[in-house]
């Protein structure tokens, strides 16, 4: 299971907002940068950030009247450039996307290819990823508040409804499979909008495709037990699994799964993984969200959510009779303290719980 493959959208992010996303263990390329692209109706700003496949550029794009539009450029690497694999895989994402309306996913602008340079023109949002977010508020020894993990979580299962159930350009379903949620895809923008990002590994109308031995994509700590085992198919269920981690990681601030596992243990940790067993040892998840974690995070597909709208149902059943308002400014003005380095609003779980019990 090659990591170069497993890991193939991580993306390194410069110290700078980006929708690059991604984890610090991925792969980097030998010379990052060294070949700036020149592109006929872009000015490129700087590099904010590279992957096994691709770098990321801010760039300013030539809008109607002159007036230029920031964007974020994301180019192939000159190493992949030659290989048809990568590519189709590169050029695929433009397509997909491309036909994605949605206020949470991240938009492509221009998908093309100038003197053999392939390239995606992406919107810029201007904020940070979930990850960083995660990093900056486990820094400062905080939680991230409860109707702010919630709030992600249904921005980010409203876009992937979307993305699940899209119709092509043609009549027919999509079947798009994301295949990389997790918290470096997360998009959050100092505007308050959540975007799911990186549709580089999706797959469109073979969603149910067999993957081949070896090939598989994405980050290994948010694949599903069923992906690690044979044969290996990509699913809305893998998708939401791998959001249920992520919602994990909100509440808790901390891994589900611990980093410094080896590809090898960390499959036996996920093919045993119990949620049950977990939530009885972890008091910091709020007792009403328990049941929604346990049907997220089922082992057995059979048991999990068959779609990110019945996931979202529950979602916003539990915001509703918890009293929890989950407005889009409120959680901008979150960001803004998050990004002005100034310490966030410290709600603990366990202070909510206890407070509510003295009150029933």
């Amino acid at each position: 299971m090659p990591d170069s493959e497993a890991t193939l959208t991580d993306a390194t992010v410069l110290d700078r907002p980006t929708t690059a996303g991604g984890s610090d263990d991925s792969p980097s390329p030998s010379e990052p940068f060294a070949h700036r692209p020149e592109l006929p109706g872009y000015t490129v700003i700087e590099p904010i950030g590279y992957g096994g496949m691709a770098e990321i550029w801010l760039a300013e794009r030539a809008g109607s009247a002159g007036v230029p539009v920031r964007c974020v450029l994301k180019t192939i690497l000159p190493k992949h450039a030659e290989r048809e694999k990568y590519r189709d895989r590169f050029l695929d994402e433009g397509r997909i996307v491309a036909q994605l309306r949605h206020p949470n996913i991240c938009s492509v602008l221009d998908v093309g290819s100038v003197n053999g340079q392939l390239y995606l023109a992406m919107e810029w949002v201007d904020g940070l990823d979930t990850n960083e977010l995660i990093r900056k508020v486990s820094k400062r020894r905080t939680e991230v508040p409860l109707r702010h993990a919630l709030y992600i979580l249904r921005e980010t299962l409203q876009g992937l409804h979307h993305a699940h159930t899209a119709i092509g350009s043609d009549g027919a379903p999509m079947g798009i499979v994301h295949r990389d949620v997790s918290p470096g895809n997360l998009l959050l923008a100092s505007t308050g909008a959540v975007k799911l990002t990186d549709f580089g590994v999706s797959v469109g109308t073979a969603a149910q495709r067999i993957e081949r031995e070896g090939t598989l994509a994405g980050k290994l700590h948010y694949f599903a037990p069923e992906l690690f085992g044979g044969p290996r198919i990509a699913s809305v269920k893998t998708d939401l699994w791998a959001l249920g981690v992520t919602f994990y990681e909100l509440l808790t601030v901390r891994p589900m799964f611990s980093r410094k596992l080896k590809p090898r243990d960390l499959r036996r940790t996920v093919e045993a993984f119990e949620i049950d067993r977990l939530l009885d040892e972890d008091l910091t998840v709020p007792e009403g969200l328990e049941p929604i974690l346990k049907r997220a995070l089922a082992r057995n597909p059979a048991k999990r959510y068959d779609s990110a709208l019945n996931f979202l149902e529950d979602v916003n059943d539990y915001a509703y009779e918890s009293g929890l308002r989950l407005l889009g400014p409120h959680f901008a003005e979150y960001i803004a303290r998050i990004l002005s380095n100034k310490t966030p609003e410290r709600r603990s779980i366990r202070s909510a719980l206890r407070k509510r019990g003295e009150n029933q």
